[in-house]
């Protein structure tokens, strides 16, 4: 790891009962107090691999390959130690509040129980703090809200209650995936608004995961594309939306509304499932650039300039 990475996962491959592997290969960095961006479709492989840095995989999953945090070898910690982490020094926004917020237990309760687990905190104290939390992520009475069950709660709210979850204790690291999801196009705003303030004031580091490079270009530094459990591009933001070189990078950015009366380009068919891709390069079968040779070996992730990576055999041939 080199000075300043927080997060390392190196040449981390996702495997399902066994042999289904639907992860191959990623590596990435995340810098001390960075946003990084993951984006691709639903089934790229993008919640799985935050689950694996979590260390919340199924029973039925496993990874190899290696994952650091803060120069410790994730494999190497005992199950105690990965509790220890887990909602301490890395903590995750789920997509879906809802499922994720237990329904029978108040919202403050619920964030007071994080700080009574790692910060030994009494639930009166836990709870007090609570509101504080509540308060810190904009949500009005919290003091009041706190004594809440999360169907009270609108979608926006129960988003900055997860957000709250997930800073109590101050992490190091918190995984967003996809923080915005099934909210309107202006909480969305609010809730991306808030969370960059949180990450800025706290000098955090924040992984966001999501299918939408609208989000990234406002909020992450850099970003990682990814199909098919792999990663096809990666640059700093700026260079990506600026000079996009992979089929599917320049296929996502042309699915963005650009103005009225300008038609969306989608890309054709789906993703496919990790036990029925196509041989040679994953996208060749949705691409529209696909030549003979695409399908005959997969391409290497390499390095086309100074911090862009790409994995196509095209490379600057293909221009968005």
């Amino acid at each position: 790891m080199r000075d300043g990475t927080l997060l390392s996962v190196d040449n981390v491959s996702i495997y399902f009962n066994r042999n289904l592997k639907v992860v191959n290969s990623i590596s990435f960095d995340v810098d001390k107090g960075e946003i990084f961006g993951v984006v691709g479709e639903s089934g790229c492989g993008k919640s799985v691999t935050a689950a694996a840095v979590m260390g919340i995989l199924p029973q039925n999953a496993h990874y190899e390959g290696e994952i650091y945090f803060e120069g410790k070898r994730l494999s190497a910690l005992t199950a105690e130690q990965r509790r220890g982490l887990r909602g301490n020094r890395i903590s995750m926004i789920f997509q879906e509040p809802m499922t994720s917020l237990n329904p029978v237990l108040t919202v403050g309760y619920q964030i007071a129980e994080v700080l009574m687990a790692h910060r030994g905190m009494s639930k009166n104290d836990a709870m007090a703090r609570a509101a504080e939390l509540l308060g810190d992520v904009k949500i009005p009475s919290p003091a009041l809200r706190v004594r809440d069950y999360p169907h009270q709660m609108s979608g926006g709210m129960r988003q900055r209650v997860m957000i709250a979850m997930a800073i109590a204790c101050n992490p190091a690291l918190v995984l967003a995936d996809e923080p915005t999801t099934a909210l309107d196009v202006t909480i969305q705003a609010q809730v991306l608004r808030l969370l960059r303030g949180i990450q800025e004031k706290f000098n955090m580091s924040v992984v966001l995961i999501t299918h939408d490079l609208g989000l990234v270009s406002e909020n992450a530094g850099r970003v990682a594309i990814m199909y098919a459990g792999r990663i096809m591009e990666s640059a700093d933001t700026a260079t990506l939306f600026k000079h996009p070189v992979h089929p599917y990078t320049i296929g996502l950015l042309n699915s963005i509304p650009k103005g009225r009366h300008i038609p969306l380009v989608p890309i054709p068919g789906f993703v496919p499932r990790p036990d029925s891709l196509p041989e040679g390069c994953k996208f060749s079968d949705r691409c529209g650039y696909v030549e003979k040779r695409c399908k005959e070996a997969e391409p290497a992730l390499i390095e086309i300039e100074k911090g862009h990576l790409n994995r196509c055999i095209l490379n600057d041939k293909v221009v968005s």
